[in-house]
């Protein structure tokens, strides 16, 4: 792969931010647009820390001795950013996020005063780390689907509505758990390429995929309304996608389009 800007680009996977921007926009959208810095500064935190840990990961697969896959694709597999970046100059690179991380959080608590919030992150970050180091590695050993559906769902939806407005939305739930359900079957189809042919992740991905995505639907769905018939008739659609398109990369670009459709639509 020639190191064009366009391949680091692409090798940053871009696409997959959706996942933590737009549950982000979502909560602040259902507090009626309140406390606009916090807002700012909490999607400096969801981008930094989604950063991190890509980033973290590909370092990871490098060092375990994964290579990239499909990496001219539109959203790469594994670490194909190492082909145009060197290890140390990542390292150095993860300061970054890492730092506005840590500045961000402590802003938002100072700002709002809510100690709450310190939970809401605390829990947070263990997934963040149970995912990506030992001796947890929730990512490789197939199950990293549990943190991605608290970290993008009910701890991001939930914990930046309460930072916006000092309370819990208890009828944001349900798309809190949408969001979650979402996020975590896009991260399953954009990862199913790199597991071999006859495992058992491998052979439950189209009936967990739809299972997820259908379900996320039908949660918000169960109000009346015409909006959320055709919300369920879509997560039909991308579900059956996973069976009638073979190309899971795809499949994943099409979930993440749902989770922008979902948060219209919710």
């Amino acid at each position: 792969m020639k190191c064009r800007k366009i391949n680091i680009l692409r090798s940053l996977k871009v696409p997959l931010y959706l996942v933590s921007v737009v549950p982000l926009v979502y909560s602040w959208l259902n507090s009626s647009f309140s406390r606009s810095l916090i807002f700012v500064l909490s999607l400096i935190f969801v981008l930094s820390s989604q950063f991190l840990m890509n980033i973290e990961m590909d370092r990871l697969d490098r060092e375990y001795g994964k290579s990239g896959m499909k990496c001219g694709s539109f959203i790469p597999v594994g670490p194909c950013l190492f082909e145009c970046v060197s290890v140390e100059k990542i390292r150095k690179i993860a300061m970054a996020p890492l730092a506005l991380m840590i500045i961000t959080a402590a802003l938002v608590i100072i700002i709002t005063r809510l100690l709450v919030l310190l939970a809401f992150g605390l829990f947070a970050m263990i997934l963040m780390f149970a995912y990506l180091y030992p001796p947890i590695m929730l990512y490789r050993r197939g199950i990293g689907e549990i943190s991605t559906f608290f970290d993008f769902g009910p701890l991001l939806l939930l914990g930046s509505y309460y930072a916006f407005t000092g309370s819990i939305a208890y009828s944001l739930i349900p798309a809190s758990v949408g969001f979650g359900l979402i996020a975590s079957a896009v991260r399953l189809s954009h990862h199913i390429i790199e597991e071999p042919e006859g495992t058992a992740r491998k052979r439950l991905y189209v009936p967990a995929f739809s299972i997820m995505v259908i379900i996320s639907s039908i949660l918000v769905g169960l109000r009346p309304g015409i909006a959320h018939t055709i919300l369920i008739f879509i997560s039909v659609v991308i579900a059956a996608m996973s069976i009638i398109v073979k190309d899971s990369q795809k499949v994943s670009a099409a979930a993440i389009i749902y989770l922008v459709v979902f948060a219209f639509l919710a």
